[in-house]
């Protein structure tokens, strides 16, 4: 294997990505994926559940809330 084929980029870095910077991860074909930009290192299961915490921020952003709804919450 040749050094492009090792460190292939897959996935964006889910701490650079929450800090909404788009940074791309490099992979080492054996399950491990680590951040250019900061230290961020991990798998694919738990870059996946970042991901999924960071969908939890825009949730409700295409629901229109009324003045109404904010009063009863």
């Amino acid at each position: 294997m040749d050094y492009l084929e090792i460190n292939k980029v897959d996935k964006r870095c889910p701490v650079c990505f929450s800090r909404e910077n788009d940074v791309l991860l490099l992979h080492d074909g054996d399950g491990n994926y680590w951040c250019t930009h900061c230290s961020f290192t991990g798998t694919a299961g738990e870059i996946h559940a970042s991901y999924h915490d960071l969908q939890k921020r825009f949730h409700g952003i295409l629901r229109r809330l009324t003045m109404e709804d904010q009063l009863k919450m």
